[in-house]
């Protein structure tokens, strides 16, 4: 509809460089004299939220607007509209690939911007903010890029805003190409490899700066003898030794670079001619003071940086939070704005800064931003931009369904202690231990054949097998609460049936989380994004006892606990099923390969993955189900070696049976039923088209039987043929839309291929 608004929204951090980035060996594509490295600070105390939008319904006359911080900002300059030309070029390609998409790169766009921290201060504003614009575009266009290729965007509007696209420590490097295709960001370790970082910013001035960086930096090239020196030997070896040091979490290595980098880069701008002068006095007092806590601490305890601004951030670990946030807050007081009594409460500084360095500070600090890596405690380092956009909908009803099943599971276990007789004076220890052993014996057989039968087909139909799996849980639940009230081998069956379905459930839970955690990870962040799912489910498991632990105190009649017990699983089932909806594969398994073929067929479009994702059946799986046009005739497909295929008749069945390049097909039929079958040939790397032509022939199954199965097929233009020039345009389009196309996700079995020999078909 022409009055439709499309809208997309992200945040981006702010990164302040321990190895800067100044002076620009091409202006126009805004490629550096040298590499730089930087630390992202915390979204939750400096970050810039912006929300893209627009609609055909927008006055082209108006064209672009930004709004930022409440005030229209001017959106003509050269860098700005550099991105808008890029982003705008790589959405008219998705548009062009498939026509059914709304024509959003012809639409003008509205940007709305805040900062909740100073604009052009010092405070890395134009990185955060380029960055934010060029995702929350990205996200509106819904382009498949990572961050390090939008970082190529990024840069383009501000050089810095291209490490303020990841989390954690990023390096942009510097590149050697001239049209500055590996000018890029890429991380060098995610915030949770050093969690201990922390970071405190004295804002001397909220002020706009007198010299922009982008002119600094010209006149710094055209006229620093130092300069020359930096970008050859000085930075070159920083970089280097800050990598190091990163990886080994040296933190006296990095607090030395950090400050030696930072004096080398106000020293060129101080041989700049006329020179430049971006710190003050004030400045310069945070750098007496760092040096007098350090000194006073026998040890590297903080380091100071300074970009081009005069306002100081000082890194430090957390361990050392007493020495340098404790004399800080001594020397300040408590009257400044951003002081946290979370990290204030306790601290008894011991060390003292002279005072005319402490007077200069406390006259001239007009805020203070405590930030760190608490935020990543929880969430991904970089998040939102190193995780897919459903990560936090999945994650939220992922917890919400955990805290249910912890309570019960207290229910469930308190019900099995009893059935094994703990508080009854008839019970033998020995009987619940041969109970207890059966069912752990049985159980772990389990394991090991579902996981031999089933452990292929697990990955391709992730959502359905994590669903599946709490469905095992709470039915194993309710056989434990049935064991209080039957006689020995009946309780041993509940048990042994009970263990066996936990066994179920452990396997397909462990196998679709190990699969979906490889879809939520955009940056090789897999390990990462585990790890703080086990933290997220050890927070909300410890929750779930708690309550859970007062539930079974206060609840003892066995109905209430029935009561309860669907209740809860009810809560549990319904939340489980809404995270795994709210996951948008991008891989192609049957059911979703199956849709979008469909869609092509009927209207000649294509359909990205989140509205395949609004389509595709959780419960009613459909693994292989294909029907025709009509909906007259349905049946099933799969995959399968030759042997197979030659040898499978079943009575009844008319069957026809043919071959192409790269797979033999057979067709069985009856009444309003077909099925297919599919052996690929040896060196078919992808079964996508023979899953293609399956999808089209059963379509066409209608027309098929009116000309009779073979007559149609060995026809020369078969009613509905495509060729494997349009299918490979359709495939295209379809990675164009979003599609990992690299991805085998149909074949639920060990993938085997038929090799074909001279004067026979296949052996």
């Amino acid at each position: 509809m022409a009055d439709t608004v499309y809208r997309a929204s992200t945040t981006a951090p702010v990164n302040i460089a321990v190895v800067k980035y100044w002076g620009k060996r091409d202006p126009k594509l805004n490629l550096p004299t040298n590499s730089s490295l930087s630390v992202t600070l915390s979204q939750a105390d400096l970050r810039t939220l912006t929300t893209a939008s627009c609609s055909a319904s927008y006055p082209a006359a108006e064209g672009d607007s930004l709004l930022l911080n409440g005030e229209l900002s001017d959106v003509s300059g050269a860098r700005t509209q550099a991105c808008f030309r890029e982003l705008r070029s790589r959405r008219a390609a998705l548009e062009a690939a498939n026509p059914s998409l709304p024509k959003l790169s012809t639409f003008p766009l509205r940007l709305v911007s805040e900062n909740n921290f100073p604009t052009a201060a010092g405070l890395a504003s134009s990185a955060a903010g380029f960055a934010a614009l060029v995702r929350a575009i990205a996200n509106l266009y819904e382009l498949p890029a990572s961050p390090s290729e939008l970082s190529l965007i990024a840069r383009q509007g501000s050089g810095s805003a291209c490490r303020s696209l990841f989390g954690g420590y990023v390096a942009w490097r510097m590149g050697d190409a001239a049209d500055g295709s590996d000018s890029k960001a890429d991380q060098v370790a995610e915030a949770s490899h050093w969690p201990e970082m922390r970071a405190i910013v004295l804002v001397v001035s909220a002020a706009k700066k007198g010299v922009s960086s982008t002119s600094g930096m010209q006149q710094t090239v055209a006229t620093s003898g130092l300069f020359q020196e930096r970008i050859a030997k000085v930075v070159p070896e920083n970089m280097a030794t800050m990598e190091k040091a990163i990886h080994n979490r040296d933190f006296a290595s990095f607090a030395e670079v950090t400050m030696r980098d930072s004096n080398s880069f106000h020293a060129t701008c101080a041989d700049t001619y006329p020179p430049i002068f971006y710190m003050n006095d004030v400045s310069r007092a945070a750098i007496r003071a760092v040096e007098q806590i350090n000194a006073a601490a026998g040890q590297t305890v903080a380091a100071y940086t300074f970009d081009a601004g005069p306002n100081a951030v000082i890194y430090y670990l957390e361990k050392d939070t007493e020495a340098v946030v404790g004399t800080l807050y001594h020397v300040l007081g408590g009257e400044i704005t951003g002081w946290k009594d979370a990290v204030l409460k306790g601290l008894k500084p011991s060390i003292s800064v002279d005072e005319g360095a402490a007077s200069i500070l406390k006259n001239g600090v007009s805020r203070v931003i405590l930030t760190g890596a608490i935020l990543y405690a929880f969430l991904p380092a970089g998040f939102p931009h190193t995780v897919t956009d459903d990560y936090l909908a999945y994650q939220t009803f992922d917890s919400l369904q955990a805290f249910a099943s912890s309570i019960t599971s207290l229910l469930a276990n308190r019900a099995v202690l009893e059935g094994l007789g703990v508080g009854s004076s008839s019970s033998s220890p020995t009987g619940a231990l041969i109970l207890k052993v059966t069912g752990d014996t049985i159980s772990r057989i389990a394991t090991i054949l579902f996981a031999h039968r089933m452990g292929q087909a697990i990955e391709p139909e992730c959502k359905f097998y994590r669903f599946l799996a709490d469905i095992f849980n709470d039915s194993a639940q309710f056989l434990d609460l049935l064991t209080p009230a039957l006689p020995y081998f009946p309780k041993l069956g509940i048990i042994v049936s009970a263990g066996v379905l936990r066994s179920l459930c452990g396997v397909a839970a462990n196998a679709s989380k190990a699969s979906l955690s490889a879809h939520f990870a955009l940056t090789g962040n897999l390990a990462e994004l585990n790890a703080k799912e086990a933290s997220q489910e050890t927070v909300v498991s410890l929750l779930g006892m708690l309550v859970g632990s007062m539930v079974v105190r206060m609840v003892e009649d066995k109905q209430v606990v029935w009561m309860l017990m669907v209740l809860l699983a009810g809560v549990h089932l319904t939340m489980n099923y809404h995270a795994v909806r709210a996951v948008k594969m991008r891989s192609l398994n049957r059911q979703r390969a199956t849709i979008v073929f469909r869609e092509w067929l009927d209207h000649g479009t294509v359909l990205t993955p989140d509205q395949v994702s609004a389509r595709e059946s959780i419960l009613r799986n459909g693994r292989g189900n294909l029907a025709s046009k009509t909906g007259d005739y349905t049946g099933f497909c799969d995959f399968g070696t030759y042997g197979d295929l030659m040898s499978w008749n079943p009575r009844a069945h008319h069957r026809y049976d043919f071959e192409t390049s790269t797979y033999f097909m057979g067709i069985w039929h009856r009444g309003g039923y077909f099925y297919i079958r599919i052996a690929l040939k040896e060196g078919v790397k992808s079964p996508l088209a023979a899953w293609f032509d399956a999808v089209n022939h059963a379509y066409h199954f209608d027309s098929a039987l009116k000309d009779g199965l073979q007559s149609h097929y060995e026809s020369e233009l078969p009613l509905g043929y495509v060729s494997e020039e349009q299918k490979q345009t359709i495939f295209g389009a379809m990675a164009a839309a979003g599609w990992n196309l690299e991805v085998n996700a149909l074949e639920t079995r060990l993938p085997v291929r038929v090799r074909v020999g001279e004067g026979r078909k296949g052996e």
